[in-house]
Order: structure tokens, then sequence, then C-alpha cells
């Protein structure tokens, strides 16, 4: 009786066995199957962006410039689309800059992403014309100027 039961179990065991590696077949085929598909994937993924890099050559410099306008300045969408077609965008509100936090007021503020005289294929945003930072510093001057504040120093010379 025990050699029936062992037989019965050894069988069992080597049909599991046989599953278990039928099984195993078809994962490495599926696993084969996805990496394949994966390399044909990242094949096109890389034409891609070659193809941006090659006819849109100034798109990585811009990346940080839409970020800054999508968290910081709260630009829509479609604000941002227009910018990056490098194009001007009219806008009125309340604009907020972390250098002096808070928020400034424009009725008709024309921003722009401008390519830097200085170095060429860098772009920096601009307002009417002009670098945002130097527009914040500009509103800031106008807005102590308001209030009756003397300006803030901008000469950080040693005081002999």
């Amino acid at each position: 009786m025990g050699s029936n039961k062992l037989k019965a179990e050894r069988e069992e065991l080597q049909q599991r066995i046989s599953a278990l590696e039928r099984q195993n077949e078809m994962l490495v085929q599926h696993i084969e199957t996805m990496e394949q598909e994966h390399k044909e994937e990242r094949t096109k993924f890389n034409e891609y962006i070659d193809k941006i890099q090659r006819y849109f050559p100034y798109v990585e410099k811009l990346l940080p410039l839409i970020d800054f306008c999508r968290n910081t300045l709260k630009f829509s969408e479609r604000v941002v689309q227009e910018l990056c077609k490098l194009k001007k965008v009219r806008l009125k509100g309340d604009f907020y800059s972390p250098e002096f936090n808070r928020k400034f007021h424009d009725e008709s503020a024309a921003f722009s992403f401008e390519e830097d005289k200085n170095r060429k294929g860098h772009y920096h945003i601009c307002v009417n014309d002009i670098p945002l930072v130097q527009w914040f510093r500009q509103k800031a001057n106008e807005w102590r100027d308001g209030l009756g504040i003397a300006s803030a120093r901008q000469d950080k010379g040693l005081k002999i």
C-alpha cells in the first residue's frame, strides 16, 4: 500500500512539474515578446526624440521656462502653447514673483520667450520686451514708490 501511495504522489508531482515547466516556457516566450515590443517602441521613441531635437532645437531650452510659467506664474496650457510658438501673449492680472514673494498687477503685459542675445540658443521669459526678473524689479520699485518707501539699493559695494 505504501508503495502505491508513493507512486501516486510521485506521478502527481511529475505532472505538476511538467505543468510548471510548460507555464515557465510560456512565460519566457511572453517575456521575449514583450522585450521585442519594448525594443521596437524604444526605437520609435528615440527616432521621435531625434526629430524633435533636429527640427526644434530650442525645445529643450524652453522646458524650464514652461515649468516656471505653469507652476509659478500659473499660466494655462493655451498660454504656454502660444509662448512655445515664440509668440507674444498679452495678459492682464496678478503675476507672482518668487524673488519678492508677492504678486504684481498689470493690465496689459506682453509675455514672450525670447532668445538671449548674449547666449545663443538660450531663452528667457520677457514681459514687454524686457527680461522677467527686470520687469518684476521694476514693478517692485513702482510698488515701493506708491507706498512712499525708498527703493532698495542695488549697489552692494563696500562702505568705508
